[in-house]
């Protein structure tokens, strides 16, 4: 129940409603139905959602060395700039995996362009899995 009112409230500030405004709604309609009880609940609910939502709007740059940086950017360009991105503001990751190459992930999207995924790709091709 306390999921339901913390997403109502999520919504409602995400359409522009001011956050004191719609805590001061969300407090009255409660008032009213005699469950104010559930309002600690509902802020732990709101944090988790916004905690997601957060992860979900981060876009990160994942790389093999740091020296490959400013390549990485360079090509990743375009995608970054389909999803409204400046390359500056994406955060970068030395991913130790990777063994060359780059992968943007954010935003609900992933872009693979790292050697790891086209050695796995040829690995699987080679031996029929």
């Amino acid at each position: 129940m306390e999921h339901a009112y913390a997403q109502a409230l999520w919504k409602m500030i995400g359409n522009g409603m001011k956050a004191k405004e719609a805590v001061h709604a969300l407090h009255e309609m409660l008032l009213r139905l005699g469950r104010v009880s559930l309002l600690p609940k509902i802020g732990r609910a709101l944090v988790s959602i916004a905690m997601r939502d957060e992860g979900r709007s981060d876009v990160v740059l994942s790389i093999a060395r740091e020296k490959d940086e400013s390549r990485a950017k360079k090509e990743a360009e375009e995608f970054l700039s389909e999803m409204h991105l400046d390359p500056k503001g994406v955060t970068v990751h030395v991913d130790d995996t990777l063994i060359g190459g780059w992968r943007v992930e954010g935003r609900e999207r992933l872009v693979d362009a790292s050697f790891k995924k086209y050695l796995l790709e040829m690995y699987n091709r080679a031996t029929g899995i």
